[in-house]
């Protein structure tokens, strides 16, 4: 006997019900009175509107028109193991949740105020070399909150060479934000942009995209969307590239209106704050230039040491602050590593001190936690981050 998983079962479930809500319809239709079919009742979900400033990011009427005629339902519903009909189920039930969703479409704006600002300006102490990005969103802030406005960011690249802590930066922009954030990776994007766009029902795989998800379940109109290495897409088809979305999508006017192929209405992604990095703007195409603003960043050895010391830090926060800071000549040993590999390579070293009966860390910390992450691997040494070339003959901290 074949056992349905709980996926196959909830989707027969879903189908099924919309077959009965059909054939109830055509049974109204052959009354003898002829008589009109009764529409379909939704209960009242007239969401009150938040006192907070906040948008409706999707029309709820038109949300609710499409449960109530199927919308969006293509195919036999007794054929409930087809890939089809499950990812339309799907997509019916994503429509149910929103219409269920005690928040209604209304999603928070942010509106700067002192607090905020305060923790913006504190990312000058970690990521100086960010210094004029940062300027230019403390600006932007205080506008907002002297007028009380939701705060616009356009969308923005910065521009340096690797292991410089970009998306280092971007993670506590988010922070000091207070909004959520999500990083997609443009190397490993493939195709015309799915994780932006999502898929259409009629593939297996099929699901909204990361801005439709950002938005739905999220709490703010404006998350914060990092596009890693946004020069570096590599799709199969080079005439579906995921940059034809991103015309759209960094376009405020066109955002307003962006609709994710399986979520099928219009969303409002015009206030999401766009962070993009780049190794090098030359592979990517003028028109997406043209839609940034562009920072550069060359960041000089005693800067980039802060950002070391607050990886460092948030290591040791992690298990409770049981570790001394490290000397400064410790630093120069990790100094090759990107903030990448930083940030689970102290965890490793802690590690190998406590199993050594310490809690400071030695040189014989990192190298053993350098083997765990790096052993095999070409260039484990190789400078690419912080300072391009360590100390030679440096004396272990034993």
């Amino acid at each position: 006997m074949t056992k349905i998983s709980d996926y196959d079962a909830e989707a027969v479930t879903t189908l099924s019900d919309l077959d009965c809500q059909r054939l109830l319809g055509h049974l109204r239709d052959q009354r003898p009175d002829g008589g009109e079919p009764e529409p379909r009742q939704f209960p009242d979900q007239q969401k009150p509107e938040p006192t907070e400033p906040a948008i409706a990011i999707y029309d709820a009427e038109r949300l609710a028109r499409r449960l109530g005629h199927g919308d969006g339902f293509v195919g036999d519903p007794a054929e409930a193991n087809n890939d089809e009909d499950a990812s339309q189920a799907r997509q019916i039930r994503l429509w149910t949740r929103m219409h269920a969703d005690e928040r209604g479409p209304w999603r928070k704006l942010v509106i700067a105020d002192a607090v905020m600002i305060a923790r913006l300006a504190g990312l000058d102490a970690i990521c100086p070399h960010f210094a004029e990005v940062t300027a230019w969103i403390v600006r932007a802030a205080g506008l907002s909150a002297s007028t009380g406005t939701p705060l616009r960011l356009d969308p923005a690249v910065v521009v340096g060479p690797p292991g410089t802590g970009k998306t280092f930066y971007a993670r506590k922009l988010a922070e000091a934000l207070g909004v959520l954030s999500e990083v997609i990776a443009m190397n490993l994007m493939t195709d015309r942009g799915s994780a932006f766009s999502g898929l259409t029902p009629v593939w297996k795989a099929s699901g909204p995209g990361k801005v439709a998800k950002l938005l739905i379940e999220g709490s703010h109109a404006s998350p914060l969307i990092v596009i890693d290495e946004i020069e570096k897409a590599s799709p199969i088809n080079p005439r579906e590239t995921p940059e034809n979305v991103l015309h759209s999508l960094l376009e405020r006017e066109n955002a307003a209106r962006f609709v994710d192929e399986f979520v099928d209405l219009p969303i409002r992604a015009d206030h999401i704050f766009w962070f993009a990095t780049a190794n090098s703007l030359d592979p990517l195409p003028q028109s997406i230039v043209d839609r940034l603003i562009v920072f550069s960043v060359e960041p000089k050895e005693a800067e980039m040491l802060l950002i070391q010391k607050s990886i460092f830090n948030e290591a040791n926060l992690r298990v409770g602050c049981s570790f001394t800071e490290p000397d400064e000549e410790l630093f120069r040993v990790t100094a090759g590593h990107s903030p990448r590999t930083l940030s689970r390579l102290w965890d490793i070293a802690m590690g190998f001190a406590v199993a050594a009966g310490r809690r400071h860390l030695v040189t014989a910390d990192i190298r053993g936690a350098e083997q765990v992450l790096l052993s095999g691997k070409e260039g484990a040494r190789r400078s690419i981050g912080f300072i391009r070339s360590a100390a030679k003959g440096s004396k272990s901290l034993e």
